[in-house]
């Protein structure tokens, strides 16, 4: 029986196959839909756990401008404006934030990843569609500009589409024998849609980065390749061609605005090889990786053999004839997508003299990406239904699928290990925010680095009273002595406090004459660092630097200890990391703080409040608590009484075991609030005692113990492989040493660690007997000794580099601590100790010619 309750004749056996389609179709949906919501999970996660980086940071700053501002600054740049004026609108409806502003990008994507499934089937059927569907749904190539705010995943949509609407209009049923199909008064408004629809495609294109003006040079080689099979080949190319100039005359009137505004300048300092393009190329499309690629050419031989493998199966079974014919031409277009972009992006980077000439970047190869999946899909895809599996060779394409399937999950993992939101700038900017008084104004010395300080300063977020912001230098490349005054004097004129911020500022200010300029008309009040940033705020007379009316990040409505009450806190990240041989991730709090009596006297402000801080024995802590229950703790002075003021505070997270944290606010005289939570993840595993090549017990001060080290020649290895004393070197090597300490108890102060090899002969480089030198805190700063947890195991790295002209002979090798204030060395007793010099002797090195 039919749907409508009719008694069906058709043969049984026709019924059955039919009945074994419908399975199938519905397998192939679900497998569709199953795809995209992978594709979806894969695009989202961890969306808004990145930094805005430099090239999101100014198109947020474009956006913030009026329609025509923006339009008008695009004409300028090196991209057209279409997903500026696609984002104008977005972030106005979602928001400035890092996952809100990104996910515009990620729902064009999820368009990209849909168009594979109908893109495939035009090519290659059914299962050809949904497995370049997963293809795209898998890439790290494609998941990582996903989740950036640039054009490129737009251009690749665009591109997408242009392609597939150009394959349906050149099997359109008025050049084929499936004409009888469809009403012969519907053919041209057919026909005629599928024009309009790549025009549309393609202008979208044009209209999102220059580079898709590609999209022409490779469809016209391909429609000329199918004109000259065809019967109709000057219809084709006819109409082709006045397609070809509707797109163009939509595109003529940005070109004649952007043209005239367009500057030639160059970032390329030494081209690159064409080999060296179509590796890049070859190792983005298989792995999505762009470091290293040298190391990663078997991928690209392996993909390349499951292609060719693949492509020459479906040419043998295709049938002769129109078949055959289709599937030479549909390999034409692929090969075309996917061979000429990297030779073009080779081409457009050599230097010239007219328009930017960009590097090789891995962006530039997005946009036709989706077609190399369309073509991997074309080769590895299973037969399209039941009864085509009985021809046999099913096996083999399992085997191609599975291969490519396997090598790009192998290399997603590695796509998100480092994604995480670091503290960059956004607690220099809440300092500004909570401290700010009225007639202040922001001097901001970052050279081009202005986006990303002002992405955090102005987002919707932002008081609306806090200070403007001046760009310095306006008048130069660069401070120097006669400009600075000029630039400056002016601001210093209208406002009565100035905060200098200082990021990269060695880009623009190198010799710090901003600084040294506003400390000779102003008075100091204060100075914060941020890395190798800083903050400062100079005021006409000195004052207490308070926050009065400031709103916290997360407010706090705690029962004031013991005369001391939390307002709230900053707390701009909720996770920090620190992997070896890398920068750790700061923790930064900001504590809105006010205290009042008995904890101070009422009224009690400026030097005298300073000095009755000092004079006390107790003073309010803030304490990390982690998992296990063990503290790092720092100490605060709370000045003036009764007013709110704000103190930054920064936990180093290389000194913290993985896990879950929370803060204490504990009052002298015992009161504690507890606050804030935060999770360290890739933390610095403790070493066991038995990794250590060379055991020892040596004691600095009254708890540092140093229990053995490790000398390496590889970076990248530790506890095996180590040097053994009296080990031959020569001039010109570099060796790492491995120091592991234990604190017995608390350490009050922080130390530097110096490591000497000390030789017999007078170095003039130096001017004494050492050779070679690594002296900092712990953890190249990131661990200092006062944040060590007693009983825990610490492996700390340092780099001794033999200069080239070191004489043969014996060298010493000899370490221990010193205060960085007077350079005063800590005493030294137990294994290797020389107590005289209160250094501790390791061995020794042979350097040999």
């Amino acid at each position: 029986m039919d749907s409508r309750g009719n008694r069906d004749y058709r043969p049984k056996r026709l019924l059955r196959k039919t009945g074994c389609v419908k399975r199938e179709m519905k397998r192939y949906f679900l497998l569709l839909f199953v795809g995209l919501l992978v594709a979806f999970a894969l695009r989202v996660y961890r969306l808004g756990d990145q930094n805005i980086w430099w090239d999101e940071g100014l198109a947020i700053w474009a956006v913030r401008h009026s329609l025509p501002e923006v339009t008008l600054w695009t004409a300028g740049d090196v991209h057209p404006p279409l997903y500026f004026w696609l984002l104008w609108l977005w972030v106005r409806l979602a928001g400035e934030g890092e996952f809100a502003a990104r996910y515009l990008t990620v729902m064009v994507a999820m368009l990209t990843v849909a168009a594979m499934a109908p893109l495939g089937r035009r090519l290659g059927g059914w299962a050809a569609g949904a497995t370049a569907l997963w293809l795209l749904a898998l890439s790290r190539f494609h998941i990582w500009w996903s989740q950036e705010m640039r054009m490129y995943a737009l251009a690749a949509l665009a591109a997408t589409l242009s392609f597939y609407f150009l394959l349906r209009w050149v099997s359109d049923p008025q050049r084929t024998q499936r004409a009888q199909r469809i009403s012969k008064p519907l053919l041209p408004l057919r026909s005629l849609w599928l024009e309009l629809a790549w025009v549309g495609a393609t202008v979208a294109a044009l209209y999102t980065i220059y580079f898709s003006a590609l999209l022409l040079v490779v469809q016209n080689l391909y429609v000329f390749f199918v004109g000259l099979r065809r019967a109709d080949r000057w219809t084709l190319w006819r109409r082709w061609l006045i397609m070809q100039g509707a797109a163009l005359a939509l595109w003529a009137p940005w070109l004649a605005l952007a043209i005239p505004r367009m500057r030639s300048w160059s970032v390329v300092q030494e081209p690159v090889s064409p080999g060296f393009v179509f590796l890049l190329n070859g190792v983005l499309l298989t792995l999505g990786i762009s470091t290293f690629v040298e190391r990663y050419l078997w991928a690209i031989l392996a993909v390349l053999a499951v292609l060719l493998w693949g492509t020459a199966v479906r040419l043998f079974r295709a049938r002769r004839g129109e078949a055959r014919r289709s599937a030479a031409e549909k390999l034409w277009l692929l090969a075309l997508g996917t061979l000429i972009p990297p030779l073009m992006v080779w081409l457009v980077t050599q230097p010239r003299m007219l328009f930017y000439t960009p590097r090789v970047e891995a962006r530039y190869f997005l946009s036709f990406a989706p077609l190399f999946y369309a073509w991997l899909g074309w080769a590895v895809s299973l037969p399209s239904l039941p009864q085509d599996r009985r021809r046999g060779g099913d096996w083999g394409v399992r085997v191609r699928a599975a291969l490519v399937l396997a090598m790009m999950l192998w290399a997603l993992s590695g796509h998100y290990t480092d994604r995480r939101l670091r503290d960059e700038l956004q607690s220099m900017v809440r300092a500004v925010w909570a401290q700010a008084q009225s007639g202040d104004a922001v001097v901001l010395v970052s050279g081009d680095r202005y986006p990303l300080f002002l992405y955090y300063y102005d987002r919707t977020s932002a008081p609306a009273d806090r200070p403007p912001v001046y760009l310095v230098p306006q008048k130069s490349l660069r401070l120097d002595p006669a400009g600075v005054e000029a630039e400056l004097a002016p601001i210093a004129g209208m406002h009565s406090r100035i905060w200098l911020a200082e990021v990269e500022s060695h880009l623009q200010d190198p010799e710090g004459m901003a600084e040294a300029w506003l400390a000779g008309q102003y008075a100091r009040l204060l100075t914060l660092e941020f890395g190798y940033n800083r903050l400062h705020l100079f005021g006409l007379r000195e004052e207490d630097v308070t926050a009065d009316g400031a709103l916290p990040q997360y407010p706090l409505s705690a029962v004031p200890v013991a005369g001391l009450e939390v307002l709230g806190y900053d707390l701009p990240v909720w996770e920090v990391r620190f992997r070896e041989g890398r920068p750790g991730d700061p923790l930064r709090l900001g504590l809105y703080l006010r205290a009042s009596p008995p904890l101070v006297p009422e009224g009690l402000a400026g030097k005298e409040c300073s000095a009755y801080w000092a004079a006390r024995s107790s003073l309010p802590w803030v304490t990390l608590v982690g998992p296990s229950g063990e503290t790092y703790a720092t100490m605060l002075t709370v000045c003036p009484s009764g007013r709110v003021i704000y103190r930054l505070l920064e936990f180093p997270a290389a000194c913290l075991p993985a896990g879950q944290y929370h803060f204490e606010l504990r009052a002298p005289e015992g009161g504690i609030v507890s606050f804030g939570k935060v999770r360290v993840t890739h933390a610095q595993p403790e070493p066991s005692v038995a990794e250590i090549p060379q055991r020892m017990t040596a004691y600095l001060g009254e708890s540092v113990r140093l229990v053995g080290y490790g000398l390496y020649r590889d970076w990248g290895v530790w506890g095996k492989g180590a040097l053994s004393p009296g080990a031959a070197v020569h001039p010109g090597d570099r060796l790492f040493l491995d120091l592991y300490w234990q604190a017995d108890g608390p350490v009050e102060e922080n130390y530097i660690v110096f490591t000497h090899l000390v030789g017999t002969i007078h170095n003039p480089a130096t001017g004494n007997p050492v050779w070679g030198q690594d002296d900092h805190e712990p953890l190249r700063g990131h661990c200092p000794t006062s944040l060590w947890l007693p009983g825990r195991l610490l492996r700390d790295r340092y780099e001794l580099v033999f200069p080239a002209d070191t004489p043969a002979g014996e060298y010493l090798l000899e370490v221990g601590m010193y205060r960085w204030d007077t350079g005063e060395r800590l005493p030294v007793s137990g294994d290797g100790a020389d107590p005289e010099a209160r250094r501790i002797l390791l061995g020794t090195v042979r350097v040999e010619p």
